[in-house]
């Protein structure tokens, strides 16, 4: 008892308490606030529509406008869409090809072709996939009616400019319009998913994820026990000595940890098709660029500033859309997914390993964030510095 009495007397203990409680909190709050209501706004999914159809493909183009539950984008070049696939600006495209009326009057099977980029998270590509089973359900629902119709109308004035029995045409029609619809297909447009980008193995989509939660946090505890150091020798050193030495510490560790990184994917047989400089250089930067905002608030704030990491560490994994597609989650999310690093290393990872996206706009968002957190870092050291003076 008088162990545990000792415990409780130091401020460490009752500290470590208190950060255990705030971590499920920050946790709880930030990730269900933010995933509340994520399938109320699949209207904010994009999917582009290329129709090279004459008759059914507009009919078809219209209701996919009218009735979608997603936003629908209409592109008159195959070539187009797959380039704003190909980068993420849209999460599936609906190609419908030239000749598919012809193939449907004739009685043949057709095909409607849905690309789905695999360079996006996981959520996204089963979201993708579902919808294109439940569009083409519901386009073959309304071929089918418009075909019937049509045969309904146009195989008795057929038969009627032929027959000499007038009389007889109604009751020919109807039977032979019965014959014909017996031996339509009922599902006439086949579904052909198309998957680019692709990569096997399901380890390779937890990458983004998995880099970006551990750089995050060993990049925080690596600021705090920095500032435990500089603490200690800041009455034998020069503020702007110690603050550069620091910077040249987090530049190395970003160096020689990348390294380690990729080692760790290549033992785990993670492939990644582009050359070693340009993966060493972006999570390199990806890693500074952690360092340089989490030791901000322990520079700042001190070891309260860890308060601000661990809700920065839930806020990064929910607005980097490594677990939930971004274009799901709300506004507010999206905004400051905009402006922390996280998200342009869950971008960025997903295109070393699967290909697409814009690599070198994520590492230039990285730079700016760098550059915006180097500032306000400088800021701080000067005022703490003429504080210091006035004292």
């Amino acid at each position: 008892m008088k162990v545990m009495k000792g415990f409780f007397k130091q401020k460490e203990t009752l500290l470590g308490i208190a950060v255990a409680i705030l971590f499920q909190l920050i946790f709880f709050i930030v990730w269900l606030t933010a995933y509340d209501g994520v399938f109320d706004r699949t209207d904010q999914l994009k999917i582009a529509v290329v129709n090279e159809d004459i008759l059914y493909g507009k009919q078809i183009e219209k209701q996919l406008e009218d009735d979608s539950i997603v936003d629908v984008k209409l592109y008159t070049e195959l070539k187009d869409a797959e380039k704003d696939l190909n980068q993420r600006k849209v999460n599936m495209i609906i190609h419908l090809p030239k000749g598919m009326t012809e193939q449907l009057q004739k009685g043949y099977e057709t095909a409607i072709h849905y690309y789905i980029n695999q360079s996006s998270p996981s959520l996204t590509k089963q979201m993708m996939e579902k919808v294109a089973t439940e569009m083409n359900t519901e386009i073959n629902g309304q071929v089918y009616t418009v075909i019937e119709q049509q045969m309904a109308k146009e195989i008795p004035k057929s038969i009627a400019a032929h027959a000499d029995n007038k009389d007889m045409v109604q009751q020919v029609a109807s039977q032979v319009v019965e014959v014909v619809q017996q031996h339509q297909l009922v599902n006439p447009i086949q579904k052909d998913i198309i998957l680019t980008n692709e990569r096997e193995g399901f380890a390779a989509t937890m990458i983004p994820l998995l880099v970006v939660l551990a750089s995050y946090i060993g990049a925080m505890l690596l600021s705090q026990h920095l500032q435990f150091a500089e603490n200690n020798v800041r009455s034998q050193h020069h503020t702007f000595s110690l603050f550069f030495t620091r910077q040249f510490i987090n530049l190395i560790v970003a160096l020689t940890l990348s390294l380690f990184i990729i080692g760790l994917m290549s033992l785990f047989d993670i492939r990644i098709d582009r050359d070693f400089f340009v993966v060493w250089g972006f999570q390199a930067t990806l890693l500074y660029s952690f360092l340089s905002l989490s030791q901000l608030f322990v520079m700042l704030f001190g070891n309260p500033g860890m308060i601000f990491n661990i809700a920065l560490v839930a806020t990064q994994l929910v607005s980097s859309g490594a677990i939930v597609p971004r274009e799901l989650l709300s506004s507010f999310f999206q905004r400051i997914g905009d402006i922390l690093p996280a998200t342009y290393g869950v971008n960025g990872y997903f295109s070393l390993i699967y290909g697409g996206g814009n690599l070198r706009s994520d590492v230039q968002n990285l730079f700016i964030i760098i550059g915006i957190t180097f500032i306000i870092a400088i800021g701080s050291v000067l005022i703490k510095g003429r504080l210091t003076k006035a004292k």
